[in-house]
């Protein structure tokens, strides 16, 4: 039997949070959201970390030295999809545990693939969909 992978998004946008819950959820993965960087980094530090966090950068407060570190090192690690606009945003520091930079647009299969991407990489611990 498989666990459900725990996927944190960060967003700006409560539209795009809620889209993604939605959409993500449908899908069978435990989705929470964040809505700044204050409540990023609180769930990261809660007693049930994400197993996957889609990130918009632009996520007000937050400290991204502060995240990098939080997440640098970690075991097992978090794969983190940074969810932007385009090529303009900035990139994040060195040794960050980005997987990939993914472009918002209105379809989300582009993002689902790349999630099921991220948690079939981490198949050695057993995390997929919910059946």
């Amino acid at each position: 039997m498989s666990t459900a992978a725990k996927i944190l998004i960060a967003d700006r946008n409560r539209h795009v949070r809620e889209l993604l819950r939605r959409e993500l959820g449908q899908e069978g993965y435990r989705v929470e959201v964040a809505r700044d960087g204050r409540e990023l980094l609180e769930r990261l530090a809660g007693p049930e970390p994400p197993d996957l966090l889609i990130l918009d950068l632009e996520v007000p407060y937050l400290d991204e030295v502060a995240l990098w570190e939080r997440l640098k090192g970690r075991e097992p690690a978090i794969p983190v999809l940074i969810h932007t606009f385009g090529p303009e945003d900035r990139t994040p520091g060195p040794g960050a545990p980005v997987v990939l930079f993914l472009e918002k647009r209105g379809d989300t299969d582009h993002l689902k693939a790349a999630v099921m991407d991220a948690i079939t990489g981490r198949a050695c611990r057993g995390l997929a969909p919910a059946p």
